[in-house]
């Protein structure tokens, strides 16, 4: 009777753990916690938007200087190429190339009272334009951000990737209701072969591409919320995500951060 009683006893533990097993399976095939790390927020952020465009013979040199800093991967200076849809028409469609990215040059334009709009240009923590390839002052500028102290913060709380939607949550250190949060979606590198227009037979990796960008803005709490659509031949592992933090009245950026995506 006792020797029944272990073989019960062994029977049903066993098939628990195959339940237990096989759940987890099935949660973990539908649904993924993606482990985040935040940006330091001791000393400056700084951002760097590049507007840039595959037919534009003028960038290629704007895109080593983002190719720079993105090599470097350092957590307090966040590089971005935006890259925009005006320059498709002179025979090569950038296949990164976004009509929202020109949108948001524009809206710079404002922001800067200019009546004009050009690639390449790099606006460094939303306050400095300049020609993208003006690689000493970049550095200067970058510098000088880079060496004032962060009075805010903005976190990166968790990150879940579900049904082929990503699902990006940020917690603020204070409201600001005269700020808005941008989050992008942004491949780490990608290699192109460009066949036609203004750099036709260049083979070049773009680095830092932006794939998709919200901005939300801050209302009544801290804790914010922005969802990306991501592929499934994607690799978590080629992209990141970065939240930043801007006035809407000035575009100043004020913080940001990024996260790696495990």
């Amino acid at each position: 009777m006792n020797k029944l009683f272990n073989i019960l006893i062994v029977f049903f533990a066993t098939a628990t753990m195959c339940l237990t097993i096989y759940g987890f399976a099935q949660t973990s095939s539908k649904s993924k916690e993606i482990k985040t790390s935040t940006t330091p927020t001791s000393s400056g952020i700084v951002v760097l938007e590049l507007f840039t465009s595959q037919g534009c013979s003028s960038c290629p040199p704007a895109d080593e200087v983002l190719a720079k800093y993105s090599k470097e991967n350092n957590p307090n200076i966040i590089p971005l190429a935006f890259h925009v849809d005006y320059w498709n028409y002179i025979g090569w469609k950038d296949p990164f190339s976004k009509s929202a990215f020109s949108d948001r040059q524009r809206d710079y334009a404002q922001y800067f009272e200019s009546s004009k709009i050009y690639t390449p240009q790099i606006i460094i923590n939303g306050k400095e334009e300049l020609v993208g390839s003006n690689k000493s002052q970049i550095n200067k500028i970058v510098s000088s951000e880079a060496a004032k102290v962060n009075t805010t913060s903005i976190n990166i709380t968790s990150s879940v990737l579900l049904d082929n939607q990503i699902a990006v949550k940020v917690n603020l250190s204070k409201l600001d209701a005269a700020s808005k949060v941008n989050f992008a979606l942004v491949k780490k590198k990608e290699f192109t072969k460009i066949k036609r227009g203004e750099n036709n037979g260049l083979e070049q990796t773009s680095y830092n591409i932006v794939y998709d960008f919200k901005s939300v803005s801050i209302s009544k709490s801290t804790d914010l919320l922005a969802t990306f659509t991501f592929q499934s031949n994607w690799k978590t592992t080629d992209f990141i995500l970065v939240a930043y933090v801007q006035n809407i009245t000035t575009g100043v950026i004020s913080t940001a951060t990024k996260t790696n995506i495990n």
